[in-house]
Order: C-alpha cells, then structure tokens, then sequence
C-alpha cells in the first residue's frame, strides 16, 4: 500500500489511525491508492498494533423500548458515525443505577474489552463521571454535569431551556397567554432545567402572565399518577396551550385534554419534546421541539476520538440549540 501511493509505511498508518497528523495532499495520496486497490486493513492486526480494540461501550436500557424515548435513535446516529472511523458500539444491557454502571465500567476497562466509553441519561450526583475522571478512563457524555459546573470531562447535550423557550415564544405568537407547563418534579437535572426554562419564558416573553402565579400553570407528576390528575389540572388552572418536559407528557395532555370537553389543534395546544415517534404517530400530530441527534452523535465522536488517541488538550463542552417542530396539535390561531 506504502508503495502504491508512493508514501511510507508510517505515513500510511498515520492516515488510517491518526489523520491529523498527516497532510491533506498525503491522505489524498494514501486514500487513492486504498480505493483502487481495494485494500482493506485487518481489524485484528491494527488492534495488536495499537493497542485498541475500536470498541465503544454504549450502555442500553428498558427505556430505548419507549416510542418516547430518544435513546434508541441517539445510538443509532453515535453507531452510523463511529463507523466512518472504524469503531463500533458494544452495547451494555446493565440496570440504570451508576454503582450497576461502574461494576460494568471495571470489568470492561479491566479486560481492556473497550476503547472508551460514552454515558447518557447524566444527572445529578452522577457517580459514573467521576469514576471514569478518577481512572482516566476515555468517555464523553451525552448530557450536561448537573450540580457541578466545574466538571473537567467532555459532554454534549441540548439547551432545553432554550427549546422550551421557542415553544413558549411561538404559542404566545399564535394569541396565548395562559400557557401552562406539564412534567416530572423537578430533579436538580434535566425536568429542573425544562421547567426552569418555562418559567424564564413566560417571565420574559409573555408579558400579560406578569400579575399570573405561575405555579398555578405549572403541573408535575410522576408519569403514574397520570390521567386525572392531568384532567383536574386543565380544569383548574384553564390554560389554552401546554408546553410539556417530553413527548409521552403531551400525549397524555391531548388524552386529557380531550376527555375534559377541549380539541387539541383547535381550541388548545400541545408541544412536546424530544420529536420522537409518539409525537409523529399522535392523532392530531404533536408540535415537539427536536433534538439535532446527528449534531450531538458527531460531536461526541470529536471529543472522544482524542482521547483515545491521548491527543486531547481540552475537554469538549457543548450545548447545541434545538429546533422547534410545527404539527397540528398547536398549528391555529387561538381566537379570544
């Protein structure tokens, strides 16, 4: 191969394991002569040769059998991508505690059976990243390190309150005011900051729910104790238009919604969030505010790549905006 592209054995193996260390004219060069040759490089002989096995573990859980969850997509676009770079996911069916996770972690890192890991689903006093920092184990997560700003590891996540904004923004567009907001109680993580990002919204762009107490708007409940309780909700407080923590919140608020004498899409709006396939498959179907899960799957790859090559200078630390996604349960203009 060195010989057909004219370059060195080294060169040759720079362009297949660490591309930036070589010019644009040589990788031209090298990847040329790869595809007319046909040439393709052992898996086994460059994990002997490096040392890595191009294996990523990607811990899986009941929650990727939820139409709502964004889990199995995520890991879908992470799997796509990685395979440019000729590493693969090995999937870890563990439970969801972090002392489970960590148990995992030991035995994968010990047996050196991965490269690295990737962490979802962060929360707070997430004993996972700091672990993996303790033990300089290669990861990046996909999800910010609630409670702890000074974290040093690589993560991506979504800017929900961002997302939450949008969607507050557009239904006030649309002639609401009483926009009220559904979802879990708040966590110190993720449903804190959703609701968080509500409560900044109505503050700020919705001037007439100035004199309104918002915590009158505002429903939480553990994803049990819905159905009623969200039925008691829209009669007492009476808003025209809901903004919920994820996909499954709204389809339980159109079910109510509908139940209590009130049609989603045109006398009461839904938005969700996550754009999962219970957002898209819902009759009418929901307004949702998506995550850029192509975004997030590459950027993950750019902030663990380095480490495992031990190239890292800085941790990567992103927050990407999401976009929000117009379907009929919201798509009217509210007539006073």
């Amino acid at each position: 191969m060195a010989q057909a592209a004219g370059v060195s054995r080294q060169t040759v193996s720079n362009v297949l394991n660490a591309p930036e260390r070589v010019s644009k004219d040589l990788q031209e060069a090298v990847l040329k002569a790869i595809k007319e040759t046909g040439y393709r490089p052992s898996s086994m002989a460059r994990s002997l040769a490096l040392q890595r096995t191009g294996l990523v573990a990607f811990r899986v859980g009941d929650g990727m059998r939820n139409e709502a969850s964004l889990l199995d997509p995520f890991m879908r676009e992470v799997a796509r991508i990685g395979a440019h770079y000729d590493y693969r996911l090995v999937l870890d069916a563990v439970p969801s505690d972090d002392s489970a996770q960590i148990a995992s972690y030991q035995d994968l890192t010990a047996s050196r059976s991965v490269d690295a890991v990737i962490i979802v689903e962060t929360h707070l006093d997430d004993l996972r990243a700091r672990w993996l920092t303790d033990n300089n184990v290669p990861f990046v997560a996909f999800g910010r390190p609630w409670g702890e700003e000074s974290a040093k590891h690589s993560w991506v996540d979504v800017d929900s309150r961002l997302g939450i904004r949008q969607a507050v923004e557009y239904l006030h567009g649309k002639g609401h005011y009483r926009i009220g907001y559904i979802g879990s109680p708040v966590d110190g993580g993720r449903h804190e900051d959703r609701r968080g990002g509500w409560c900044e919204a109505m503050k700020e762009v919705v001037p007439e729910s100035v004199s309104e107490d918002l915590t009158c708007l505002s429903f939480e409940s553990r994803r049990r104790d819905l159905g009623a309780n969200i039925d008691a909700f829209l009669e007492s407080a009476s808003p025209t238009a809901v903004v919920c923590q994820d996909d499954q919140f709204a389809h339980e608020a159109m079910r109510s919604a509908t139940r209590v004498g009130l049609t989603p899409g045109e006398n009461f709006a839904v938005v969700g969030f996550d754009d999962s396939m219970v957002a898209r498959r819902a009759q009418p179907a929901i307004s949702s505010v998506a995550q850029p899960l192509t975004q997030a799957a590459t950027l993950v790859w750019k902030a663990l790549l380095p480490q495992i090559r031990g190239g890292q200078e800085k941790p990567l630390q992103t927050l990407i905006p999401p976009e929000l996604v117009i379907r009929e349960s919201s798509d009217f203009e509210l007539k006073r």
